[in-house]
């Protein structure tokens, strides 16, 4: 049975939407190439003869909404199974060899398409920092890494294939055929109970998922060989413990080399309260927090549950990453898009934890740095905000706009607590607030101020509100534009070319050193900065230009940046100081990442007039 992969299944399902889509859209949607999309749709193409996707000028489409549906429900019913990257790497894996042509007709693919999936997972691989990759040899297929290596192969493609999937469920028992993942997850709940083990709920997925392979790679004859195993007796009895309940609930009988290969799993899952490391990384974390105070502006350092939940992490971090125990987090992408700025900090706290451990992380797990950061934010502006009452005719239902209004250019510093009625204005007391913003005329409250709104909240308002509660707006960040700096309609072929012109012009204005380029790309390769909706944002690890600045260049036509489209690059000069005006700047960005219809007319202008009216919309800046 014909089934298509996952990111295939939803190009057809947009097919069945719209009359015509877009490469654009669908790529935009799926978060890959032009280039991916065009590869998927002649694969189905390929796949299903019958159904025929075509292209014309306003897009591709099927006017065979028969074959469509079929197509759709034979693949929902019955799930991927054969033509995945995940699938494709276990054949492999499951033989010595396998051979391109018999393995292409298995799959009902053409042997070129093979080949371009195999490309595929090899650019995976690399982009992952594995040094395993798929071999031709004449004809024949074939990877050359030991079975620790295999495991974390197919953990790493299985986690990847399903990212897109809720965090919550089970989405993979249609990857194994030998295995039940329920009853290692439920045999998995009681052991933890019993010891009084608590991981989160991601953390359990992943470690069902490792289990599962474990248990079907040894039913298949490969058992893991001679590994550096942990030397914490403490996981190696857990192992010993989990695996002989294993065994006896699944009839499943393991080689005792697993034993180390699991105890290096719960080294990665489990964190032990007294750690040798604790002080030293506390030094780390206190240290990380001071810098990160002095180039971004931003105090963390009173957060005293910040600090405990980043050394818990770290702990077990350390673990896993010593002990390839990968750690999933398919929020990725939607947290460098939402939160870039709390990203970019993740990523410079992240090149310190690597020179600190000499280990190199994943994009998921700098994501989980950003988690942390963004729980202790949250409690600073609680902490540190100003508390507003609103006295309005509209009671509840005007609270999203006001607070929109308020806090979108004082961020963290403005809290509206509540909105009350006239009626309810005896209860602003026990409120407590620092200004009750009133509709209403003539209205006064002892030993609190009011402010009379006018005018529905206009600019004026805003301004005179930050003044009473001495609240400071937003630094403007139009200053760090200049047109000089600004270049529309150029074509470059890769980011490299894009990052080294940019850097040429910042360096002939003085306003960045001349290794700048390199400590750039220093930073693309430990997470890249394309966001997606059209943008990459290329700076440095640490702030290390000499003056705030930001040199644009909109593209004639989109480059894979990462795998992602990219046509808008901002590239960033941050001077260690005065970066006030980068809050306005990633502050806009923010909200270009998550508007796609503005982003596009962004990344169309031609003058830096039109450039600065888009980026510096009235709206954005109240």
């Amino acid at each position: 049975m014909k089934v298509c992969s996952q990111r295939q299944l939803k190009i057809l399902k947009k097919l069945l939407d719209k009359e015509y889509v877009t490469t654009e859209m669908l790529s935009n949607y799926l978060h890959v190439s032009d280039r991916t999309i065009r590869n998927d749709i002649h694969g189905i193409n390929e796949l299903f003869p019958g159904l025929v996707i075509q292209s014309r000028t306003k897009g591709v489409y099927s006017d065979d909404l028969e074959t469509l549906l079929q197509i759709i429900g034979q693949s929902d019913a019955f799930g991927p199974k054969e033509y995945t990257e995940f699938n494709v790497l276990k054949q492999i894996l499951s033989t010595n060899h396998m051979d391109i042509y018999e393995f292409a007709d298995r799959l009902f693919m053409s042997d070129s398409s093979l080949t371009l999936m195999i490309r595929s997972i090899n650019q995976k691989l690399q982009n992952a920092s594995f040094k395993s990759r798929i071999r031709r040899k004449n004809n024949t297929l074939f990877i050359e890494c030991d079975e620790d290596e295999k495991r974390r192969l197919l953990f790493y493609f299985l986690m990847h294939e399903y990212n897109d999937h809720s965090i919550y469920r089970m989405d993979y028992q249609s990857m194994f055929s030998s295995v039940d993942l329920s009853s290692i997850r439920e045999i998995s709940i009681v052991f933890l109970n019993k010891h009084k083990i608590n991981i989160r709920d991601i953390e359990l997925i992943s470690f069902t998922i490792h289990v599962a392979l474990m248990i079907e790679r040894t039913i298949q004859g490969n058992s893991i060989g001679d590994i550096e195993t942990v030397e914490n007796t403490y996981y190696v009895g857990l192992a010993e413990e989990y695996l002989n309940l294993l065994s006896e609930k699944c009839s499943w009988s393991f080689n005792k080399n697993e034993v180390g290969y699991l105890a290096n799993l719960f080294a990665g899952k489990v964190l032990l309260e007294n750690s040798d490391q604790i002080s030293e990384l506390e030094t780390l974390v206190n240290r990380t927090l001071h810098d990160i105070k002095d180039a971004y502006g931003i105090d963390f350092l009173e957060d005293m549950e910040l600090k405990e939940k980043l050394l818990v992490h770290l702990v077990g971090l350390n673990n896993r990453v010593r002990h390839h125990a990968y750690l999933n987090n398919p929020m990725k992408e939607q947290i460098k898009i939402q939160f870039p700025i709390l990203f970019d900090i993740s990523v410079y706290m992240a090149d310190q934890i690597q020179e600190y451990f000499s280990i190199h992380l994943y994009e998921d797990e700098i994501s989980y740095l950003t988690l942390h950061l963004m729980g202790s934010l949250e409690r600073i502006k609680k902490k540190n905000s100003k508390k507003v009452v609103i006295l309005s005719p509209l009671g509840e239902s005007g609270f999203q706009y006001f607070s929109h209004r308020i806090q979108f250019i004082h961020e963290y510093k403005i809290n509206v607590i509540q909105i009350i009625s006239m009626q309810e204005i005896s209860s602003v007391y026990q409120l407590k607030p620092d200004l009750v913003l009133s509709f209403y005329d003539e209205v006064h409250i002892d030993g609190i101020p009011v402010y009379t709104v006018q005018n529905f909240l206009d600019n004026e308002d805003i301004e005179n509100i930050c003044s009473l509660l001495n609240v400071l707006n937003k630094e403007d960040c139009s200053i760090l534009f200049e047109e000089d700096l600004f270049f529309a309609g150029k074509n470059f072929s890769c980011e490299e070319d894009v990052i080294h012109f940019l850097c040429e012009k910042l360096k002939h204005k003085c306003y960045v050193q001349e290794d700048y380029e390199n400590l750039i790309l220093e930073r693309e390769k430990v997470a890249p900065t394309a966001y997606g909706n059209l943008f990459a944002i290329p700076h440095p690890i640490k702030r290390e230009g000499i003056a705030n600045k930001v040199a644009v260049c909109i593209l004639r036509k989109s480059i894979e940046w990462d795998s992602q489209k990219v046509k808008v690059i901002f590239l960033a000069s941050l001077a260690r100081k005065n970066n006030k005006n980068f809050e306005d700047f990633f502050a806009r960005l923010t909200d270009l990442l998550s508007d796609y219809q503005k982003a596009k007319k962004l990344s169309k202008v031609n003058t830096y007039k039109e450039f600065m009216e888009i980026f510096l919309d009235k709206k954005y800046s109240l």
